[in-house]
């Protein structure tokens, strides 16, 4: 009994708690909205569904696009788009897609708008009951700085990692390794919150917690991995926080 009180009350360190960005932090659903007025404006048929294609197959290649085989994610996004084109018969696509691409991320960003549940206030709070707070996300440099000072996120976290500076994509361990790299944090001690049921697995493979958010998805229903938290409201990640400074555990209750 006196070994379980001395390590009980050695539990004093607060967890570190990293955060995708698109989807969870930011509704990621207006990228599709502004391909399709992209594709629209210049006489595409069906732009909404074209665009949400374009959208979830653009995802779905990222993660194999690592290491060697790196590429930007407009590129990709790019290439994507070019192939969907020729396969409607549209002809010389790939300057074309390139464009549209750039207009569609470019009017994105300065639309882009925190999830609902989601405030600086409420970021700030948080940030004062964790050692430290960080984002995982795939995009591009210049995208993400965007999309943070859009949203005034910027400035509120310890440490932000892109996958365009990794040169990697998630699941791979490199970018949740990297991330925690950047804020001294050992697995055991990180969360990872999204509601990409991938990047969880990416995060759970690596030995972090992982907290699943549900979202409006771009690809439809999904479920949690095995191991994962499942959150009501985003907001539950605060107590979670808590507990875990006293039990060295991450819990629901």
């Amino acid at each position: 009994m006196a070994g379980e009180d001395v390590e009980v009350d050695s539990v004093t360190t607060r967890p570190f708690v990293f955060f995708d960005l698109g989807g969870t932090l930011v509704d990621l659903r207006g990228i599709v909205t502004s391909m399709a007025n992209s594709l629209q404006a210049v006489h595409v048929r069906g732009p909404v569904p074209l665009a949400l294609l374009w959208a979830t197959n653009t995802t779905e290649r990222l993660p194999t696009a690592i290491g060697p085989n790196f590429r930007p994610l407009r590129a990709i996004a790019a290439d994507v788009l070019a192939k969907l084109l020729r396969e409607r018969g549209r002809a010389n696509v790939l300057e074309e897609s390139t464009r549209l691409v750039r207009e569609a991320w470019d009017g994105y960003v300065h639309r882009s708008a925190l999830q609902k549940d989601v405030s600086v206030a409420w970021l700030r709070s948080l940030r004062s009951n964790v050692a430290g707070l960080g984002i995982i996300t795939d995009g591009d440099t210049e995208a993400v700085a965007g999309v943070l000072a859009r949203t005034k996120l910027q400035g509120l976290f310890d440490s932000v990692t892109i996958s365009e500076e990794v040169r990697s994509y998630k699941p791979d361990a490199r970018m949740y390794r990297a991330a925690m790299a950047a804020l001294g944090s050992k697995p055991v001690e990180s969360l990872f919150v999204s509601d990409s049921t991938l990047d969880l697995q990416g995060a759970i493979k690596v030995g972090m917690g992982a907290a699943w958010i549900p979202r409006p998805s771009l690809g439809g229903p999904a479920k949690p991995p095995t191991g994962s938290l499942v959150l009501t409201r985003i907001e539950d990640i605060e107590p979670i926080a808590k507990r875990y400074a006293r039990s060295g555990r991450f819990s629901l209750r």
